[in-house]
């Protein structure tokens, strides 16, 4: 049974985490089977929260959310990874005009790796991701990952990389990525369309230097858990730095990113906050909100 309404023109959010029932459920057993899933899930971690597609639905509708895309998980194993590629398959196939889904892949995996990812494409998936290099136990310039990155950029399928700034301070999950390491990759493969989550981990000051910004034609900028770390000016500093139009829209539900505030997981507090303190004109807005993240999934061929 279809549980939400169909919302018209409304936002993309493009990065939010869905995981299959028994990882809900039995979190102390995926906690004991991959190190960084039991950081982020130890119960010390307040802010972290779970949601079936049904509840995000509910919540999405209320927010003005019309298509929710997953990004899959950082698991260490080859074959967590393919058990939350089935899950998400299984949402998408029944909610295939509100659901989109990027894979869950280690490229540690080498070959296995890249047929997964040809499997998640032929099942419909956008994307690979949110990989974490931190949290899988690679590294930007590894052979395996490289491999892979040429395999996605064939395949025309988005990538979803977790970034983590290189100063300030330790918290929970933080994985600092070495922004030279994004820098060199786009240069490598300029057709890869790539997708920093978290804001690249301060990568957008460097396309002030024209060579930099030639560089990262294909790399875009997403918001994921923004007030966790960032001032709301962060959307107008961005926009600025790099034009609005790389700039999309992810809110990491259903993490709580406003842990004074929230108690259960939604969409709208993220959304209003960025209308009111962002910075941003109403048509940078729709870009964010929408327009952007619906190029780029469209390019793909991933919009129903």
């Amino acid at each position: 049974m279809h549980l939400s309404k169909h919302v018209s023109k409304g936002i993309i959010d493009i990065h939010t985490h869905m995981f299959p029932p028994d990882v809900i459920r039995n979190q102390e057993k995926y906690c004991r089977l991959d190190t960084y899933f039991g950081v982020v899930a130890d119960p010390k971690c307040t802010i972290q929260r779970y949601a079936t597609a049904e509840e995000a639905l509910a919540l999405a509708d209320e927010a003005g959310v019309e298509k929710i895309v997953m990004q899959g998980w950082y698991w260490r194993d080859h074959g967590l990874c393919k058990y939350h590629n089935d899950y998400m398959q299984e949402v998408i196939s029944k909610y295939p005009d509100r659901f989109i889904a990027f894979a869950s892949i280690n490229p540690r995996a080498g070959w296995r790796a890249i047929w997964e990812m040809e499997r998640c494409y032929e099942m419909g998936f956008a994307g690979i991701g949110e990989m974490g290099p931190g949290g899988q136990g690679w590294e930007l310039n590894d052979r395996d990952f490289l491999n892979l990155m040429e395999a996605a950029a064939k395949c025309n399928m988005l990538v979803n990389i977790h970034a983590g700034e290189p100063v300030g301070k330790i918290y929970s999950g933080k994985d600092p990525t070495p922004i030279q390491g994004f820098y060199e990759l786009a240069k490598r493969l300029p057709n890869l369309k790539l997708i920093l989550a978290h804001w690249g981990g301060g990568l957008p000051y460097f396309e002030l230097w024209p060579e930099v910004k030639q560089a990262m034609k294909n790399v875009y900028y997403e918001s994921a858990g923004s007030p966790l770390l960032y001032k709301m000016g962060v959307f107008r500093a961005v926009a600025d730095l790099v034009g609005v139009e790389k700039i999309l829209y992810g809110s990491d539900f259903p993490l709580l990113i406003y842990p004074r505030k929230q108690r259960q997981a939604e969409f709208s507090m993220f959304i209003k906050d960025i209308k009111q303190r962002g910075g941003l004109s109403e048509k940078e807005l729709s870009l964010v909100f929408r327009v952007n993240s619906l190029k780029l999934l469209d390019n793909a061929g991933k919009i129903n």
